[in-house]
């Protein structure tokens, strides 16, 4: 039987309570292969404040957000909306997951948790190929065993292990989208890249100036003045 494990070093808030019950009757109805995971996002450094089946991604109480949640929190991402359901989440070791979110609010409405469902469909995955190879050579048309979306469905949210993790996979990937290497980028260039780094959430994170300074082979007073130009032009 799945068992939900607690951080005991934090305080849950109060808005919790009814999901701890949740997560263990999630995990029990959907399997070993699923992990249901509570965010808090008053610190997303260590938002996962409790977790069932973490061998799933390989994450712990304590761990940092994803992506996804910083999105959300940064940019109010999905206000209208009550939750997301059945998109593509990846882990850095490469697992792909069926995911979806659910979002805790306060009572005035603003995002204070998730509860997140990720399921590792992979024997789903791998009897749909079979299929497919099987089909292939009996001429049974595809579409009559058609499982779903394929692996060609875009990435929404990555999980990470870690803080330094989680930010330094959204400074890579957002700095090689410029298609120019650092050193040859201009101040234009360089203050676009940071405002897609701030448009993502990763300023959310402690630490992610210095990890920003040195992705960009700047200064981090220098990264300052540049996320101040962003923030200006936002107003």
């Amino acid at each position: 039987m799945s068992r939900t494990v607690v951080d005991e070093r934090r305080v849950l808030r109060p808005e919790f309570a009814p999901y701890l019950p949740m997560m263990d009757f999630l995990a029990e109805l959907l399997g070993p292969r699923t992990e249901v995971v509570l965010h808090d996002t008053s610190d997303v450094s260590r938002s996962i404040v409790a977790l069932t089946n973490g061998h799933v991604s390989g994450r712990s109480v304590g761990g940092p957000a994803t992506d996804l949640v910083l999105k959300v929190l940064q940019n109010h991402e999905h206000d209208d909306r009550d939750f997301l359901a059945n998109y593509l989440a990846v882990s850095r070791t490469g697992g792909a997951f069926r995911s979806s979110t659910f979002f805790i609010r306060d009572r005035a409405g603003a995002v204070v948790g998730m509860l997140c469902v990720n399921v590792d469909d992979e024997p789903l995955r791998r009897a749909r190929d079979l299929l497919e190879a099987i089909t292939a050579t009996t001429g049974v048309p595809k579409a009559a065993v058609d499982l779903g979306a394929g692996a060609a469905a875009p990435v929404a949210e990555r999980l990470s292990a870690s803080v330094d993790e989680l930010a330094l996979d959204g400074i890579d990937r957002i700095v090689s989208a410029r298609g120019v290497e650092p050193h040859r980028m201009s101040v234009q260039e360089k203050t676009a890249t940071v405002g897609d780094l701030e448009r993502a959430g990763v300023f959310l994170l402690k630490g992610a100036v210095a990890q920003v300074a040195s992705a960009l082979q700047v200064s981090e007073p220098t990264v300052y003045r540049y996320l101040s130009q962003v923030r200006r032009a936002r107003v």
